[in-house]
């Protein structure tokens, strides 16, 4: 019996200090790097899957990867010391205070208010351009741009001096929270000798060489209210005035077109019930009346409303949906268009990027729009609309950021399509070509393209570059007239010094169909180059030099564009 208590006692000895050891761990938070988590600061809501999309082993804000406490080499070998013989053991100098972090102030960069070119080619080739900004006061601002390319002509034997003058402003203001007005306020004129005809007696009853004057004007007023980037609202509402006035002695080619067009939108966004999920609707009206010479005026219109679905599905797969029902008419006729249109992304992989789309949609181009794209209309023009069924498909690979190879096809039929060709007369037996007008036809256009846009050496080398292949075929036969079939488009850009920039374009256009001359027109290449110094913070000097292969080429038959061009000016930031 004594032995048997004198066990216990042993026991109950041995017991009694491991408990009070283990209470008083838990109190010792000195020595812990870990933080105190109270019990009731746990909650635990059901099954919850957190994702975080683009993380990648992000840091932890607040750690220091130096701790101001002594530590302990975990791999020491054996651990027979007490931990007080092993503190002894550290160097003072791992006990003091560590180095603070590096201070990151993110600084504004500088804005300038005004930044101006001018300069001066051959041929007598002057050139500026102006963008500027003026700030009110808190609510609002004004800013504005405008441009001048001139030349005083480089053909032998008839004028082909051009000007293009365009001035525009913009005034903004806050209204209100979330809430802002905008107008805008725009004009241009442009001026082109055509080309003599090929025809003498044509030539002679016009006696010079025929000209054309444009001039536009254009304003819009703009309301919108954005809440956040997945809710929001606009409004706007504006119009535009043309005028061209063909000149050709006292010929019948001679004559003027002006047209009144007007425009009205509204729009309204906001944020589904899923992640990742928005909605919009949007509405329009487009319309406007133009007259010809010799005829009364015309109208057209082009009305339509659609709903437009986003869905962004596991951070990889981007669904847009959009239906509508769109209405338009111009002199020929009149229809009701149910207008479809799904685009699909989806990423493979952190670096491949599968996309594609298909639509189906109507279109009217303005007498406005067909002028500035081909300068040697006659002012004859009767607007009709298309109506385009299409499919595209593309792959991108971004190896890193600032690198993309991309390749991909696309399909398109388009009913109605405008294309240009020379109208042509009949003299003596004998048939004429005149000025250009506009045809409508069915087409069908399918495309191949490839390229590459990279930066090398960010902020000091970059290029670009997109090769494509198409086959514009017209349903009446041949191909769609003055479209090629092979071009290229690219560009690059070095910086060797901060304050020197060297870049170079090149354009590549393949042979077209030409009916006028019932064969081709040929290919050309136009390489072109500059380079700009910033000599100080405020001016700068640039020389520019165009066609450096002194092509011989025409955009439209019956013209032949600039050759060889070389310009200097200079540059000023204020």
């Amino acid at each position: 019996m004594i032995k048997t208590k004198f066990l216990f006692l042993i026991f109950l000895g041995s017991v009694v200090p491991l408990c009070a050891f283990g209470q008083g761990g838990t109190d010792d938070t000195q020595n812990s790097l870990l933080p105190e988590i109270n019990p009731q600061d746990i909650e635990i809501r059901s099954e919850f899957r957190a994702r975080f999309p683009g993380l990648r082993r992000q840091p932890i804000l607040g750690f220091n990867p130096k701790p101001r406490v002594f530590q302990i080499d975990p791999n020491r070998i054996p651990f027979m010391e007490s931990r007080d013989d092993a503190v002894a053991a550290i160097s003072v100098s791992s006990l003091s205070r560590p180095e603070p972090p590096a201070r990151s102030i993110l600084s504004t960069p500088g804005r300038k208010s005004l930044y101006a070119r001018a300069g001066y080619g051959s041929f007598v080739t002057p050139e500026f351009e102006a963008y500027g900004f003026l700030t009110l006061d808190e609510q609002s601002l004004i800013s504005g741009n405008t441009s001048l390319r001139a030349s005083d002509g480089h053909l032998n034997g008839q004028d082909s001096g051009f000007r293009d003058v365009e001035l525009n402003a913009t005034y903004i203001r806050k209204m209100k929270k979330d809430l802002k007005l905008s107008v805008d306020v725009g004009g241009f004129s442009t001026f082109n000798h055509l080309f003599k005809l090929e025809s003498p007696f044509l030539q002679n009853s016009i006696g010079k060489t025929p000209e054309k004057l444009n001039l536009g004007f254009g304003t819009e007023v703009r309301l919108e209210q954005i809440t956040n980037a997945l809710e929001g609202w606009s409004a706007s509402v504006g119009g535009n005035l043309f005028g061209s006035d063909f000149e050709a002695g006292n010929s019948t080619y001679s004559g003027k077109q002006n047209e009144l067009t007007y425009r009205t939108s509204l729009s309204k966004y906001w944020a589904g019930k899923r992640m990742y999920e928005t909605f919009n609707i949007s509405g329009s009206l487009d319309g406007g009346t133009y007259d010809v010479s010799g005829s009364s005026s015309q109208q057209w219109v082009d009305a339509k409303a659609s709903a437009e679905y986003r869905r962004l599905f596991n951070f990889s797969t981007h669904l847009r949906a959009k239906a509508g029902v769109e209405y338009v008419s111009d002199p020929f006729s009149n229809k009701v268009y149910i207008v479809p249109e799904i685009e699909l992304k989806h990423n493979l992989k952190d670096a491949i990027i599968v996309s594609g789309n298909v639509y189906a949609r109507p279109q009217i181009q303005s007498v406005q729009a067909h002028n500035q794209y081909n300068r040697f209309l006659n002012n004859q023009l009767q607007l009709q609309h298309s109506y385009a069924i299409g499919a595209r498909a593309e792959v991108g690979f971004q190896p890193m950021k600032g690198n993309r190879i991309f390749g991909g096809i696309s399909y398109e039929h388009t009913r109605d399509y405008a294309y240009y060709q020379r109208n042509k007369q009949t003299v003596g037996g004998t048939s004429m070509n005149e000025f250009y007008g506009v045809n409508y036809g069915d087409v069908d256009i399918i495309e191949l393209f490839v390229g590459i846009t990279q930066q090398l050496i960010p902020e000091k080398f970059w290029f670009d570059a997109r090769l494509y292949g198409r086959n514009p075929n017209l349903n009446g036969g041949g191909d769609i007239p003055y479209e090629e079939r092979l071009g290229l488009n690219g560009s690059m850009s070095y910086k060797p010094v901060q304050k020197l920039t060297v870049n170079s374009w090149t354009e590549y256009t393949g042979k077209r169909e030409d009916p006028a001359s019932g064969g081709d027109l040929g290919a050309y290449m136009l390489v072109n180059g500059g380079a700009e110094y910033q000599i100080t913070d405020r001016f700068g000097a640039y020389i520019k030099v165009l066609n450096i292969l002194g092509q011989k080429y025409e955009r439209w038959d019956g013209y032949e564009e600039r050759p060889f061009q070389v310009f200097g000016g200079l540059t000023v930031k204020l």
